[in-house]
C-alpha cells in the first residue's frame, strides 16, 4: 500500500544508488577511477563505428562483451546495466521496491540507433525485405528506435506501479531526467525514483553529422588530446558513449531501512537560451540568470563545479563567463572541472554521468581534472582542476549541462546538513 505523504512537510531527498557505464569501465568505481586517472579514453574508431579511411576520434563504453556478437539494442541493455548497479548499490530488491511508489525517469537523446540502423539495412536488402520469419525480431528493432524504449526496460524491471518518462532535451537530456525524479518526489508522487540516461551515438550517421556542424574537434595526430576543454588551443569535442542510473530516494524513508547515501538533492533548474541551433547567448545571461537562482534558492556557493565544458570555442567562454559574472571574486575559490576531455561528450547521457561523478566527488572529497588542459584560455578565467585529482572539501557541489537548441540545466548536491 502507498505510503500518504504530507507534501507540506519539507521533503528532503537522497541519492542512494549509483551504476555508471563509461568509457573506462562497464561499473561505477573502475569508471571512477579512470575518471581520477589523468588520462583519456578517446581513441581512432575503427570500422566497427566509422567505416571510411578518414580519421574520427571517439570514446566507444566499455562492454562486458563484444558488441559484434549482441542482438539486444544496446541502448536498452546499457540502461538495465546501470539500473541493476544503481538498485544493488542502495540496497533495494523486489521486495522493497513494492513498499514504495516507485518511478522511472529515464532519457535518451536519440533512441536505439542500432536498431535503426539494421532496419535501413533491412530496407535496402531485398532478400532481408522479403524474408518474413524474423518478422518479430524487425517489429522488435522499430519500438527500439523508440525513446522511450530504455525507460520502459527499467519500469519493466521494476515492477514499479509508479510514472515512466522519459524526457529528451539534447546533451541536457541527462541532468533533465534526474530534475524531473527529484520532482516527483517532492511533489508526493513517488517515494523512490530511479533516473538517469544512456546514449550509444558512434554512428556513421551521426558522427558524420556532428562533423557538418563543425563542432567535433579537428585533432589529427593524436586521438588522446582531440577534446581540450577550456584550453587555448581547443577546437571542438569527440562524441562518447555511456550511462548513468542514480537512485532517488526520500530521507526519511533512506533513514527508516538503514541505508546509506552519496549526497543530498538541493535542488535545481532548466531554462531556454534558444540563440542558435548550436550556440549560446555570447554574453552567458540566460545561464547566469539559471546559476543566480540555483544560488538563491539553496543559499550556498559551491565549492566544486562540474562544468559542461565541450571544448568548443565559443560554448566554453560562455560557461565560464556566466560563472564568473555570478561570483565574482569568489569564484577563485571554486573548483572547477570538465570530464570531457577523458570520456568524450555523451550527449545524451552526459548530463547523468557526470552527475554521478559529482556524487563520487561528494563522497570522496576530491575532483576528477579536467584532461588536456595544458594552456588555459586566459579568457576562461576560472579555477580548474587541471593535471591531477584535487583532494579537497567538498560540502556543496554543482553540476551543469547544456544542449543543442538552448537547454540549459544545473543541479546543486550537498552533504546533508540537520533541518533548521
Amino acid at each position: 500500500m502507498r505510503r500518504v505523504i504530507n507534501v507540506a512537510e519539507p521533503c528532503r531527498i537522497v541519492v542512494t544508488g549509483i551504476g555508471l557505464c563509461t568509457p573506462f569501465g562497464s561499473d561505477r568505481e573502475s569508471s571512477w577511477l579512470g575518471m581520477l586517472s589523468g588520462v583519456s579514453a578517446t581513441r581512432w574508431l575503427d570500422a566497427l563505428y566509422w567505416p571510411t579511411d578518414t580519421l574520427m576520434a571517439g570514446a566507444p563504453v566499455c562492454w562486458p562483451l563484444s558488441r559484434q556478437h549482441r542482438h539486444i539494442e544496446p541502448l536498452v541493455e546499457l540502461a538495465l546495466i546501470t539500473a541493476s548497479e544503481a538498485l544493488a548499490d542502495a540496497g533495494h530488491g523486489a521486495a522493497s521496491l513494492r513498499q514504495n511508489h516507485t518511478g522511472v525517469v529515464f532519457g535518451t537523446s536519440k533512441g536505439g540507433l542500432h536498431s535503426f540502423a539494421r532496419q535501413q539495412a533491412a530496407c535496402r536488402n531485398d532478400s532481408l525485405r522479403a524474408d518474413r520469419s524474423n518478422i518479430q525480431d524487425q517489429a522488435d528493432d522499430w519500438l527500439n528506435v523508440m525513446p522511450d524504449r530504455a525507460a520502459s526496460a527499467i519500469g519493466n524491471l521494476i515492477g514499479g506501479d509508479g510514472p515512466v518518462l522519459c524526457p529528451v532535451l539534447a546533451c541536457a537530456t541527462g541532468l533533465a531526467a534526474c530534475l524531473r525524479g527529484a520532482e516527483l518526489i517532492r511533489s508526493g508522487d513517488c517515494d523512490l525514483v530511479l533516473t538517469g540516461s544512456a546514449d550509444i551515438s558512434l554512428q556513421p550517421a551521426v558522427l558524420g553529422s556532428f562533423r557538418r556542424l563543425g563542432v567535433l574537434s579537428r585533432e589529427s595526430a593524436d586521438p588522446s588530446r582531440a577534446c581540450r576543454p577550456f584550453d587555448r588551443h581547443r577546437s571542438g569535442f569527440v562524441i562518447g558513449e555511456g550511462a548513468a542510473c542514480l537512485v532517488l530516494e526520500r530521507h526519511d524513508s533512506a533513514v527508516s531501512r538503514g541505508a546509506t547515501w552519496y549526497a543530498e538533492w538541493l535542488g535545481g533548474g532548466l531554462l531556454s537560451d534558444a540563440c542558435g541551433l548550436t550556440q549560446l547567448d555570447a554574453t552567458g545571461a540566460t545561464l547566469k540568470r539559471l546559476l543566480c537562482d540555483m544560488r538563491l534558492k539553496t543559499g550556498q556557493n559551491p565549492d566544486y563545479i562540474n562544468l559542461h565544458g565541450t571544448g568548443t570555442t565559443s560554448n566554453d567562454l560562455v560557461e565560464c563567463r556566466a560563472v564568473r559574472k555570478v561570483f565574482g571574486s569568489d569564484a577563485d575559490h571554486i573548483v572547477c572541472s570538465s570530464l570531457k576531455g577523458g570520456i568524450g561528450h555523451l550527449l545524451g547521457a552526459a548530463g547523468s554521468v557526470e552527475l554521478a561523478a559529482t556524487l563520487l566527488s561528494i563522497r570522496d572529497q576530491i575532483i576528477p581534472p579536467t584532461v588536456n588542459l595544458n594552456t588555459p584560455d586566459p579568457l576562461c578565467a576560472l579555477t580548474f582542476a587541471r593535471d591531477e585529482p584535487v583532494a579537497t572539501r567538498i560540502d556543496h557541489a554543482w553540476k551543469l549541462s547544456m544542449g543543442f537548441g538552448g537547454h540549459i540545466a544545473a543541479a546543486c548536491l550537498g552533504q546533508l546538513a540537520p533541518l533548521t
